[in-house]
């Protein structure tokens, strides 16, 4: 992948030590927290000392890997990030997510940028996987409409943990009309 990728309405951007206050619109909403951290907000100081020194930690696999800034490209508002890094599981996968303001829901951003990061992930040669509490259904539809199949219920190892399985779906390879593969779940 090339950064900053582009789709047709969105572009992505390595954060920087200076977008603390964009994490903090973006964390600081307990409803964009709730499949996250139950609705727990972050503080602005959790977000300075934690989240923001892992996001700038996540480039350290290649400039191709990390979490990054997602703006749309007519206005250069942020919108939130989106994640394409080596999954920590799975051997030669490349774990992609998301997550979005509050007023960028139902806009079709997640699933655009979700397809795109599909596709130079399937032209590495990597199984696609992406993980989501089974609650969150609008994650879900995005996996799905990226082309992920559902593989398999699994506890998640952080806390706090909603009582209730997480979700794993994934993309395996199949040969395609274009000349490349794709993963197909099946």
């Amino acid at each position: 992948m090339k950064i900053p990728l582009s789709t047709k309405r969105i572009i992505l951007k390595k954060f920087n030590k200076d977008d603390v206050d964009l994490l903090f619109q973006l964390d600081g909403d307990p409803r964009v927290m709730k499949f996250i951290t139950l609705g727990i907000p972050r503080t602005f100081e959790d977000i300075k000392n934690i989240s923001l020194p892992k996001i700038l930690n996540s480039y350290k696999n290649g400039q191709e890997f990390g979490l990054f800034a997602a703006y749309v490209k007519k206005t250069d508002e942020f919108i939130g990030w989106f994640q394409f890094e080596q999954d920590k599981d799975i051997d030669n996968a490349i774990e992609i997510g998301w997550r979005l303001k509050r007023d960028c829901w139902g806009n079709g951003y997640a699933t655009e940028v979700a397809i795109a990061l599909v596709e130079d992930g399937l032209k590495m040669n990597k199984m696609i996987v992406a993980k989501a509490m089974s609650e969150n259904k609008a994650s879900i539809r995005v996996m799905e409409k990226a082309g992920l199949n559902f593989a398999e219920e699994f506890w998640g190892d952080y806390e706090p943990h909603s009582g209730n399985p997480d979700v794993r779906y994934e993309l395996k390879q199949r040969k395609l009309k274009r000349g490349y593969f794709l993963w197909d779940g099946r």
